[in-house]
């Protein structure tokens, strides 16, 4: 199972959320501005284990040089594969997969549902592994987290139960008495 997540809607927070949180957060994101967007502790430790996994793939709706901003993908949970533009460009281990640019053009998506669709198809094929959606685009019928675990006045609260709700998925699915 590879776990697709938006992480701005459930990862990462801005500098008044986390002044405002009731645990320790650490920088994610700065530009030059300053510190831009700031995670828990907690979430920082799953990122890291599951990218080390290979089975997180971040969501974003920047582009790749904003991608560059954040320190998190790029020192502390570096992930395999990353979608920027709402799924418009696929980078692997930090470098764009032209191959899935070209694909992407030939098959003459433009809505960013359908664009992430066919995201998730193609990274479903490429790794043969089962795609799990954090994302608020319809997917079905694919599996996507429960979007009771989200609470948007609590979205580091709503980062844990979303990677508690992973492990508890991957580990029903590798379970031999199921």
């Amino acid at each position: 199972m590879i776990l697709l997540v938006d992480v701005e809607k459930w990862l990462f927070v801005n500098k008044q959320e986390a002044d405002a949180a009731s645990v320790p957060t650490i920088l994610v994101e700065k530009d030059s501005e300053g510190a831009k967007r700031f995670t828990s502790m907690r979430i920082l430790f799953q990122l890291k284990k599951w990218t080390s996994e290979r089975r997180f793939i971040p969501i974003l709706s920047c582009d790749e040089a904003a991608y560059r901003a954040y320190e998190v993908f790029h020192v502390d949970a570096k992930p395999s594969m990353a979608l920027l533009d709402r799924g418009q460009t696929l980078l692997i281990d930090n470098e764009k997969d032209s191959a899935y640019s070209t694909k992407l053009i030939e098959s003459g998506h433009t809505s960013t549902q359908d664009v992430m669709r066919f995201a998730i198809e193609y990274i479903e094929g490429s790794t043969g592994d089962v795609v799990v959606v954090a994302d608020s685009i319809d997917c079905t019928p694919r599996t996507t987290v429960p979007e009771s675990l989200y609470d948007e006045k609590q979205p580091l609260d709503s980062g844990r139960r979303l990677f508690e709700w992973a492990k508890e998925q991957g580990v029903r699915k590798e379970s031999p008495y199921e």
